[in-house]
């Protein structure tokens, strides 16, 4: 099955402001967003539909993906009446969570059918998709002067080749990276990445790229940011990064300090 396109042209709404200290990643991307609703079917987790004005909902399940007709099949409510009420909304949030991250995405065009013998819905493939994660972790920008870096080896078709990554920003539980070459896809898994923390050391550990979006620097460059998650960090590497961020904090109040004076 070719993966779906995104529908677009149609009007989305939220359920409301995130907290500030939540992480908001968003993606239009067909193949990202089929990655994450197979794994919402794989792992056969719940999902709330909210109707739009209406502060009732429903609970259902993802029962297929068909990239084919850009549609997502989902089970049947037990209450007749939410029933009816979600099929008469032009549109509905549907909301899960997996590991601690919430998703959400729009519905349209909800419709009743019968699939393998039963009741359930249609609904069109989701157009755009967003996951909040709580930020469990202090993050602070890396100086632009003697930064931080990573080096990651990637596929060439030469070979591997290790590509060294400024770092623009850095917590206990990931890092952002600035990157004006390669695309780094959200989902990837990189081993054995080397985080140089310049003057603390050199740690070693396993990342997977979460979001990448453009970003345009201050001098006016555009380069691609992608967020980081550290995969089974040891925490010995852990505490050295809490040292590294304890010492630009430092150094962020001393500059502070001077400025006043």
């Amino acid at each position: 099955m070719r993966p779906p396109q995104p529908i677009s042209g149609k009007a989305e709404f939220s359920l409301g402001q995130k907290n500030g200290d939540d992480e908001d990643f968003s993606t239009t991307s067909s193949i990202e967003i089929l990655f994450i609703l197979n794994a919402l079917l794989a792992e056969k987790l719940l999902l709330t539909l909210y109707p739009e004005r209406s502060r009732q909902s429903l609970l259902t399940s993802i029962l297929a993906i068909d990239s084919e007709k850009k549609e997502l099949i989902m089970d049947y409510g037990i209450n007749e009446s939410l029933n009816q009420l979600a099929q008469k909304s032009e549109s509905l949030m549907c909301v899960a969570t997996q590991k601690g991250i919430k998703i959400e995405f729009n519905c349209f065009n909800l419709k009743k059918i019968l699939f393998e013998g039963r009741n359930a819905f249609r609904m069109d493939f989701p157009g755009s998709l967003k996951r909040i994660q709580r930020r469990d972790f202090y993050r602070i920008t890396t100086p632009v002067t003697n930064p931080a870096t990573c080096s990651i080896s990637l596929s060439q078709k030469d070979g591997e080749k290790s590509v060294v990554f400024n770092l623009s920003d850095i917590s206990c539980g990931g890092m952002a990276l600035l990157d004006q070459q390669t695309d780094l896809d959200p989902g990837t898994v990189f081993k054995d990445c080397q985080i140089n923390l310049q003057e603390f050391g050199v740690i070693e550990t396993t990342i997977q790229i979460r979001n990448a979006h453009t970003k345009i620097l201050n001098n006016g460059i555009s380069c691609q940011h992608a967020g980081c998650e550290f995969i089974g960090l040891p925490e010995k590497s852990r505490a050295l990064i809490q040292r590294y961020i304890s010492k630009l904090e430092q150094q962020a109040r001393k500059f502070g300090n001077n400025n006043d004076s």
